[in-house]
């Protein structure tokens, strides 16, 4: 360990610097894309709309037919609904009623809306409309052409864009059936200690709840949480288990085992008093502080976390995070509100991580209150990490993580 502590964000940016997870891509459906970010550029397969096609209930319209300012009366040759199918020309001298969606015939060059007729919009097609204006349309009014609303070939989002349900919805519309994502990282939690069980039904046993609560965040994240493992504390469970994981995963978790006991398996396996394949700090960070990283035998990276719940989550946030969604896991700086459950002035040079909750002051900017309670239980209401620090800025705004 290191005689000057490093700070939680000297450790982040070693850790994003040594470690880079493979960024494979495959074609899922469009309907399992949201949520997933892009592998490659999407463009568009053709333009959309792919004809012109009506913007207004009315009457598609030659210009030339028409007589402003004033009204003019013209036969009705055809209803034009918003389905499929063939749509004829339209006739000289005559107008077309149109839907909103329908396909503009050939030869009309505006759609007149029908408020400006004196036709009954909920009635049947009438014989003949009376249009009255006061300047003649400008050309294409409520009509949109092909390719106005996306021209083909046009990019419609790029490498590393996150998938909402807006580009679901136009790949669908521009018939897209598939979209380029990556592969979501494989990453395995493995639990240490002998006292972790499923059930504390012996004396001095402890219920195991970091692999569960590590699956849930890595899920959250866009990772795919292979199942967890457990080893006790031993040498040899270790090290099978670790290969067991290392095999199977891009990024590999530990929690427990690296403290300064005689019990600390992790890192007496993987530190300076065995392999010394794992670089083991203690940071300027409360909860939290013990932490580290190395490579296992075939390269996989391996970060480990303190064995403590609490630490656990604050470390996965603070490092976990940025190795799966890069600078969208930074923290933000926020207003500090309620801080009636502070525990006190932080250490100097300590970042204290405490659970808070987010809401909206009256003047509509986002607010963080930090929540009473202790070790885990605050979490479990708790949507944000609060990092407070003696340097905390004088306007009253923290550093702060959404969870």
């Amino acid at each position: 360990m290191s005689a000057h502590r490093l700070s939680p964000r000297q450790w982040r940016e070693l850790l994003t610097r040594e470690i880079t997870l493979p960024l494979q891509s495959e074609l899922v459906p469009v309907q399992q894309a949201r949520g997933r970010y892009l592998a490659a550029a999407v463009h568009s397969p053709e333009a959309m709309p792919a004809l012109p096609i009506a913007a207004m209930d009315g009457f598609a319209v030659r210009r030339a037919d028409l007589r402003v300012p004033g009204t003019t009366t013209l036969p009705v040759s055809s209803e034009i609904p918003a389905r499929p199918g063939q749509v004829p020309a339209l006739v000289p001298g005559t107008a077309a009623r149109i839907m909103t969606g329908g396909a503009v015939p050939a030869g009309a060059d505006a759609v007149i809306e029908v408020e400006a007729t004196d036709a009954d919009p909920f009635g049947p097609a009438p014989a003949a409309v009376a249009i009255t204006l006061e300047a003649m349309p400008a050309a294409g009014r409520h009509v949109r052409f092909p390719g106005e609303e996306v021209a083909a070939e046009e990019l419609l989002a790029a490498a590393g864009d996150l998938v909402g349900p807006g580009l679901v919805g136009l790949a669908r519309a521009l018939g897209l059936a598939h979209l380029p994502v990556r592969r979501r990282h494989r990453v395995t939690v493995v639990v240490t200690g002998d006292e972790l069980a499923a059930e504390a039904t012996a004396i001095g046993s402890v219920r195991e709840s970091n692999g569960t609560m590590l699956a849930a965040a890595l899920a959250a994240d866009g990772a795919q949480a292979l199942p967890s493992l457990h080893s006790g504390d031993d040498h040899v469970l270790l090290r099978e288990t670790l290969a067991r994981a290392a095999a199977e995963s891009d990024l590999v978790l530990t929690t427990g085992g690296i403290g300064h006991g005689a019990f600390d398996v992790v890192k007496t396996l993987l530190g300076d008093q065995g392999s010394s394949t794992s670089r083991f700090e203690h940071l300027a960070l409360r909860p939290g502080g013990p932490q580290g990283w190395g490579l296992l035998d075939g390269g996989a990276p391996v970060v480990h976390l303190p064995g403590t719940p609490v630490g656990a989550l604050v470390g996965y946030h603070l490092f976990v995070r940025p190795l799966l969604m890069a600078e969208r896991a930074a923290p933000c700086r926020m207003l500090l509100g309620d801080t009636a459950a502070d525990r006190g002035q932080p250490r100097p040079g300590t970042v204290h991580a405490l659970p808070g909750r987010l809401r909206l002051a009256a003047d509509g900017r986002e607010v963080v209150d930090l929540l009473p309670g202790r070790r885990l239980a605050p979490y479990g209401r708790a949507d944000a990490i609060v990092l407070r620090s003696d340097a905390d800025a004088a306007d009253g705004t923290v550093a702060v993580l959404r969870i």
